[in-house]
């Protein structure tokens, strides 16, 4: 299992699900919200197994204010 740690430098300018559970967000409803928003099962996947580019997200979501924690903890964690 990877620390937190792991994904700092190599992983700068994505979203991950740690950055989601940061943020005190359920995994379950965000993927719901994945869902609900366009998002299909295979995307959501990947998105879980490896990320999303933060910009991607941005565009994605950046108009929910959930999203926008999300998008601001990845970015200070890059």
């Amino acid at each position: 299992m990877q620390s937190e740690n792991d994904h700092c430098s190599q992983n700068a300018g994505f979203i991950f699900v740690h950055h989601i559970r940061a943020c005190s967000m359920c995994t379950i409803k965000a993927r719901r919200f994945f869902l609900n928003h366009g998002l299909t099962n295979a995307e959501i996947k990947d998105f879980f197994d490896n990320g999303m580019p933060i910009a991607r997200f941005e565009e994605l979501f950046g108009h929910d204010a959930m999203a926008q924690q999300v998008i601001m903890r990845a970015k200070e964690d890059g």
